[in-house]
């Protein structure tokens, strides 16, 4: 996973609504850790990543296949990614170069800056196989949730579950 640091004050903020989601407490204050989240040393794609495999109580291990780009040995994915606005659209967006050699499963944690939160999808390669975009709507007022499209039906309660969740459990549950 990737995640490019275009905007240094946003990936500042999306780290810092991430820690209290994936660190133990004693970590989240850690000197050193804030001020490598400061100097942008840290980046929101590389902590998703490496808690998915720490919180998913051995379910998902780090994909060590070098002729493969997934994330984790189930072939699935992990995907951080901010709401932004482009032509009066309010939205978190996967684009075709982010989605078109992804063979599994995509755990996609969602950073949306002006209510500083963050929602979670696991979203099945099913659904997103024939798109060239997956485009998650937010009110550009408020920052709200728009539940006006299907990816919202991807939509997972917590970081635990995102990392916990199987392919069994998904097609039995949903």
């Amino acid at each position: 996973m990737s995640y490019k640091a275009e905007d240094k004050p946003l990936t500042v903020k999306a780290v810092k609504a991430l820690l209290p989601v994936v660190l133990p407490h004693k970590w989240r204050n850690d000197p050193a850790l804030l001020l490598a989240v400061k100097k942008g040393w840290i980046f929101p794609g590389k902590i998703v990543e490496d808690q998915l495999i720490e919180m998913s109580a051995g379910l998902l291990k780090a994909n060590t296949n070098l002729y493969r780009s997934e994330d984790f040995n189930d072939y699935s994915d992990a995907k951080f990614i901010s709401v932004s606005s482009w032509d009066r659209m309010y939205r978190a967006t996967l684009d075709w170069e982010g989605l078109k050699n992804k063979k599994g499963v995509l755990r996609v944690v969602v950073y949306e800056r002006k209510q500083n939160r963050l929602y979670y999808f696991y979203i099945p390669r099913r659904a997103y196989r024939s798109m060239r975009t997956v485009k998650i709507p937010f009110d550009l007022n408020t920052g709200d949730p728009k539940d006006s499209n299907k990816w919202w039906a991807y939509e997972v309660d917590s970081f635990k579950e995102l990392a916990r969740i199987k392919k069994e459990d998904w097609i039995n549950v949903r």
